[in-house]
């Protein structure tokens, strides 16, 4: 199957980006979803990884569009209507996959500022940053093991290089959605904010870093990257598409919209 599928509608929200010199904004727009990835937003994201890598900022921040959280997830109005069928999980999981990890090993330094809901996907995005700010009132949880799946966007490797082996097992099986001190101590955050603080925060952090010489900042991300490579991604893709659309994940399903 191609990604994004032919012939179906994008779906609502979209995914921005935002220039200010040497800072990039990438906006997850889907209010009334909690910010989470429609199909079209997924294509979005693709467009924008792609524009990132070939005309790089300084620094890129990741937040969702406001009052809406950060990001929940796939759009569950696009998971049940479109994603299930056979070779979705793998197209979906393939794409969305290389895209966070070129992002992720882009020359530029990556923070997310987290308000609201960071969950499934959505905390899968989260990890990608270098840098993590996080708000108050914000949530972070691969709550995927709830759900019946797996992380299929490279998040499981992005978790584990951030936390660790061991906070990562804990973080993945257990499936909940981790306040911010939590969040802190697991390694899931950095640098805490204010409720409604997060971008605030987040660009006052990467405001040293602009005013540094771009070629040093990027000379020091590849050597911090260097003993960061990521794993391949085929074992990750692999379980993930084994998992969805399978019965204990459309059981969540049903019980999620059932709980609406």
């Amino acid at each position: 199957m191609t990604w994004p599928p032919p012939g179906i509608p994008r779906g609502r929200g979209q995914v921005r980006l935002q220039r200010d010199g040497g800072l990039a904004r990438m906006v997850l727009s889907n209010p009334g979803a909690r910010n989470a990835m429609s199909l079209g937003m997924m294509a979005d994201f693709l467009a924008a990884v792609d524009e990132l890598i070939e005309d790089p900022p300084v620094a890129l921040i990741i937040v969702g569009e406001a009052d809406g959280g950060f990001c929940a997830g796939g759009d569950l109005r696009d998971v049940r209507a479109h994603l299930l069928e056979d070779g979705a999980a793998d197209a979906m999981s393939s794409r969305m996959g290389a895209a966070t990890a070129r992002l992720a090993a882009g020359p530029f330094v990556i923070v997310a500022a987290v308000e609201g809901a960071a969950l499934g996907g959505g905390a899968e995005l989260s990890q990608v940053a270098d840098w993590v700010v996080m708000s108050a009132s914000a949530k972070i949880g691969f709550v995927h093991a709830r759900l019946g799946v797996s992380p299929g966007w490279g998040g499981a490797r992005l978790l584990s290089q951030r936390v660790g082996r061991s906070a990562a097992t804990a973080v993945l099986l257990q499936g909940r959605a981790h306040g911010l001190d939590q969040a802190l101590s697991l390694g899931l955050a950095d640098q805490s904010a204010a409720s409604g603080g997060a971008l605030d925060a987040a660009e006052a952090w990467v405001k040293p870093i602009l005013a540094a010489p771009p070629e040093a900042i990027r000379g020091a991300l590849e050597i911090l990257r260097t003993t960061q490579r990521m794993a391949s991604s085929d074992t990750e893709r692999a379980v993930f598409c084994s998992l969805w659309g399978g019965a204990s994940h459309r059981a969540a399903l049903a019980r999620t919209e059932a709980g609406r």
